[in-house]
């Protein structure tokens, strides 16, 4: 998961001593992690806090980019527009706002990850080629295939709610890995993100899960609440998985998990909206 502003983000402990306590603070913050998951260029500055300290901004993040991918497909819906080109334009929206920083994860992770008897150093020396290979293709093209196939049998304000959950509690479950394993490089984003507190892991997790939970909440007690809970299963596992492969998590391997997540919830949708 290769940041655009990765220049720009230093290397911190984490562990929350140092973490925002006002609301300008928080404000700071979340525009901070905006620059970072976005290619938006707010005035920050040189980062205050690593990720592992404001980790409650995260479904916010992602909250924000669901909207803004959201808002793009009740548009096009709403102008009579087809499902599968409404699908097409929000899920490349939301590719061209973050920069495709997680896609990128998932390709290079796939690529590494794919390959049967290798050792963690050698998938680990895939994963850092810049390159794609068959796996990260296939793993980008299948992601956006079942994306585009889910949304478009959705309505405007439907594809705008689950959009917006889905990409909440997508970002909200990366907090996980940064609690559950250690980061595999010491000068990756991995490294600079930081250890979190168990509480801010499950304070955004919380967050993002409660957020998704009342958007969908609308659509049917049922999917309101199994699709968090399948997502939340698939970040656990999908960590797990990667983790006994390569020892821990890159900062690719973070946005292969929320790729994963964002993937789940999204099927989960499409499968119980409106059964």
């Amino acid at each position: 998961m290769t940041s655009p502003n990765e220049p720009s983000s230093p290397s911190f402990g984490g562990g929350g001593a140092n973490r925002p306590t006002s609301f300008d603070e928080w404000l700071q913050a979340f525009k901070e992690q905006m620059t970072f998951f976005t290619g938006l260029k707010l005035d920050v500055g040189l980062p205050r806090w690593p990720l592992a300290d404001v980790l409650p901004v995260l479904p916010l993040v992602g909250a924000a980019i669901g909207l803004a991918s959201g808002l793009v497909f009740a548009i096009v819906r709403g102008i009579a527009g087809p499902g599968w080109l409404a699908a097409v334009l929000a899920v490349g929206a939301a590719v061209i706002l973050t920069r495709a920083l997680h896609e990128d994860g998932l390709a290079d992770t796939a690529d590494g990850l794919g390959p049967h008897g290798l050792d963690p150093a050698r998938r680990l020396e895939i994963m850092r080629d810049s390159r794609n290979g068959t796996f990260g293709v296939l793993a980008l093209a299948l992601g956006v295939l079942v994306k585009v196939a889910c949304l478009a049998q959705f309505g405007g304000a439907t594809g705008l709610v689950v959009l917006i959950s889905a990409h909440a509690l997508s970002r909200a479950v990366l907090a996980y890995p940064l609690l559950a394993f250690s980061p595999v490089h010491g000068d990756g984003q991995g490294a600079r993100a930081g250890k979190p507190t168990d509480n801010d892991v499950w304070l955004a997790i919380g967050i993002g899960a409660g957020l998704a939970f009342l958007l969908m909440l609308g659509k049917g007690l049922f999917v309101a609440l199994l699709a968090p809970l399948a997502v939340m299963a698939a970040a656990w596992y999908a960590t797990h998985w990667i983790a006994r492969r390569l020892g821990g998590y890159t900062g690719d391997t973070l946005g292969a998990v929320q790729q994963t997540a964002e993937i789940v919830f999204l099927v989960v949708a499409a499968l119980f909206i409106g059964r």
